[in-house]
């Protein structure tokens, strides 16, 4: 899929996400913390560009049972070039740029699907739930990628801030332990996690997503029609 990022056209065929990747998260998900990265995977047809609309579908907000839809505010990196089986100190060779990526998440209906041991990739993927932007910053133009400021508002409102050193996996480990399994190719994303924070989102929500040397996304959530 052709996207264009800022001035920035790319060919993407996948979007890994990191899960538990910030402690506090971790923890207000009352999750176990990982000794290794947890990874998964979004589909090309969640991405949406700066200013344009996150659709909450109408199939969640209609049903109880899974009526709630979060904002997870995470730094992206933009693969330049084609890698398997890297090492970690060679991994910024293969790093094009970086970008603020939003991993919305049907929690109610994640939650559900892991309660009773199905996958939750249809909890991740639908339409829209990948807001990515408003830029790609070279990599030589971030000085140290694990100390940006990182935050989040709904309607003026902030839900999450923190540091991008909060991680508790590195770029570089992200970047060796993902490319043991999967091939990675120019213009794939890789989304490193969310700090602790995320919420709940509504229709009519306006949400800014904010990365210290990349700037801000800003979007409105729109009902399915």
């Amino acid at each position: 899929m052709n996207i264009k990022i800022g001035d920035r056209v790319i060919y993407t065929t996948k979007i890994i996400c990191l899960g538990r990747n910030y402690l506090d998260h971790a923890q207000e998900m009352k999750a176990e913390v990982p000794k290794s990265p947890v990874f998964f995977v979004k589909t090309v047809n969640t991405l949406v560009t700066n200013d344009n609309p996150i659709i909450y579908p109408k199939l969640l907000y209609d049903n109880q049972d899974y009526n709630r839809v979060d904002h997870e505010v995470e730094l992206a990196f933009i693969i330049s070039q084609t890698c398997k089986n890297i090492q970690a100190d060679h991994s910024y060779e293969y790093i094009e740029g970086y970008t603020i990526f939003l991993d919305i998440t049907a929690r109610k209906m994640q939650i559900s699907d892991r309660n009773i041991n199905l996958p939750w990739y249809r909890s991740k993927n639908f339409d829209t739930f990948g807001p990515i932007g408003p830029r790609i910053i070279q990599r030589d133009n971030i000085g140290d990628p694990h100390n940006l400021d990182i935050q989040l508002k709904i309607n003026g409102e902030k839900r999450q801030h923190s540091n991008t050193k909060y991680m508790i996996f590195k770029i570089p480990e992200i970047l060796e332990f993902i490319s043991k399994f999967v091939t990675l190719v120019p213009g794939d994303i890789v989304a490193t996690g969310t700090p602790s924070g995320v919420g709940p989102i509504q229709p009519g929500d306006i949400i800014e997503a904010y990365i210290e040397q990349i700037g801000q996304i800003t979007h409105k959530v729109v009902l399915e029609e």
